[in-house]
């Protein structure tokens, strides 16, 4: 009997690869993954900032700024987030998608019960006494059920579910990386305007005491007035901007505060930013490889892996399917017989299906395939010139910050020498007051410009981390 199932089931497949259904040939070519360059042009821009040493990997990150009040911040805001939330909720669905796709792959099984009371027409197929009877029906049956694989259907399509899976953990870390991109950015942007708010304040009272002097000069008869009305005007432009500040510090707070998941309410609880944390030095060389660990790049390659293993099913849909089946059970019209071996009945065989009348439907669901694989392709190379981009201009900005930075201390410098020999020639009795009030706000100009490319060095840092796509901690 086993011998004699064995060769049904091979003259059914060597009939079945005759009835194959034809694959379309207007199928366009498929697009390739794109990789882009970008040693030369960041081995140029380090030349240009001077940098000569290299960083790896690892240095990137968050926990480099060294502000543990930040990786707390940053902690807090990854914690019973909305957006989080659903991204979990994907994966977990993703998971249960791969494990169904899975269990295709195995056999099936299914069990029945029917008990019904049936009474036959006396004049219909039985005669009487069977006509015109009242019976009881009753089966019992367990069906297993196996598809032959043979044209790597069910593998793909467990491939793909496999795919999906990976993209929604790996966009699930894309929205953590954005998120404490986010929130770095919003605390040295709030640190900056905290700053330049105090280094104002400082500013305005130079500029008050300069007015005081003027005011007296003026009212002694030893200046003219238009000394004396610049000076109110800057006055009022320094109140103007002191205005300005303390709104963008407030809105700072409140922005933070909303990135952590707390209310306005408790915007004031929130610890004051600091801005000396430490900047990492940059590669001079970025490995290719660093954007394909980006998060999302490489959510869109396994969506574009996802995509071809779909379009690998929908082409063996073109050849036949052979399916294994088995059922056994008990069938009886008297229920008191159930248990006897005269009611067993069994079936056992293969069943095959021939796509050879639905070629056109199959047609259109393969083109359909090979253009959402299109698709992600196109996707995950935008994204990926799109990454290099973001790399490049993060760290062409870095260098270019650098060497604002050195020119500025060098500022900072010659102001601060500018003030100790104002101050030195007031002691002397060779200058007035008024110059070295003067030269104290034009240090505090240049320590505030010197604040200002700190803060944005830091928050360039943060593209780039992002760019790089750091790692966030669990």
């Amino acid at each position: 009997m086993t011998r004699l199932l064995i060769a049904f089931v091979l003259a059914l497949s060597a009939c079945a690869l005759s009835a194959c259904a034809r694959l379309p040939t207007d199928l366009p070519p498929r697009p390739t993954l794109r990789n882009p360059d970008t040693a030369t042009t960041l081995a140029l821009l380090a030349v240009e900032s001077g940098k000569t040493g290299a960083a790896s990997a690892p240095e990137y990150g968050w926990t480099s700024f060294g502000l543990s009040e930040l990786n707390r911040l940053i902690s807090r805001a990854l914690k019973d987030r909305p957006d989080l939330a659903a991204a979990q909720a994907r994966i977990t669905l993703a998971d249960q998608a791969e494990h169904l796709a899975r269990l295709q792959t195995q056999a099936s099984y299914s069990s029945d019960a029917t008990l019904a009371r049936e009474h036959l027409s006396q004049n219909g197929l039985f005669p009487p006494p069977i006509g015109g009877s009242t019976l009881t029906q009753t089966d019992l049956s367990l069906s297993v059920g196996y598809k032959l694989d043979g044209w790597d259907k069910n593998r793909s399509l467990v491939r793909a579910a496999a795919d999906d899976a990976r993209a929604a953990r790996a966009e699930t870390a894309a929205v953590r990386l954005t998120l404490a991109a986010a929130v770095a950015d919003a605390y040295f942007s709030w640190g900056h305007v905290r700053a330049s708010l105090a280094t104002n304040r400082e500013l305005q009272a130079r500029h008050r005491d300069e007015n005081r002097l003027l005011k007296a000069r003026f009212d002694l008869g030893l200046d003219a007035a238009p000394p004396r009305i610049e000076s109110e005007i800057i006055l009022a432009l320094d109140e103007d901007k002191i205005r300005a500040l303390e709104y963008l510090d407030r809105s700072g707070r409140y922005r933070l505060s909303a990135l952590i998941g707390s209310d306005p309410d408790h915007a004031d609880d929130l610890p004051a930013p600091r801005l000396d944390g430490h900047l990492a030095d940059l590669p001079v060389t970025l490995p290719l490889d660093w954007l394909g660990q980006r998060p999302d790049v490489a959510a869109l390659r396994d969506r574009v892996e996802a995509a071809s293993d779909l379009a690998q099913a929908a082409r063996a849909d073109f050849y036949p399917n052979i399916d294994l089946r088995m059922a056994v059970g008990l069938e009886t019209l008297d229920l008191s017989r159930l248990l006897q071996a005269g009611s067993l009945s069994s079936s056992i065989g293969p069943a095959v299906h021939l796509p050879l009348f639905n070629v056109s439907t199959l047609t259109v669901r393969l083109k359909q395939r090979e253009a959402e694989y299109a698709a992600a392709v196109a996707a995950y190379n935008r994204a990926v010139l799109d990454a290099a981009r973001e790399v490049a201009d993060a760290y062409a900005l870095l260098g270019n910050l650098a060497q604002r930075a050195q020119a500025q201390a060098r500022a900072t410098e010659e102001a601060r020498y500018v003030l100790a020999l104002s101050r030195r020639r007031h002691e002397l009795g060779l200058a007035s007051p008024l110059d070295a009030l003067v030269a104290e706000a034009a240090l505090l100009q240049r320590q505030d410009n010197e604040a200002d490319i700190h803060a944005t060095r830091l928050r360039a840092s943060v593209s780039l981390f992002k760019a790089l796509g750091a790692p966030i901690k669990e």
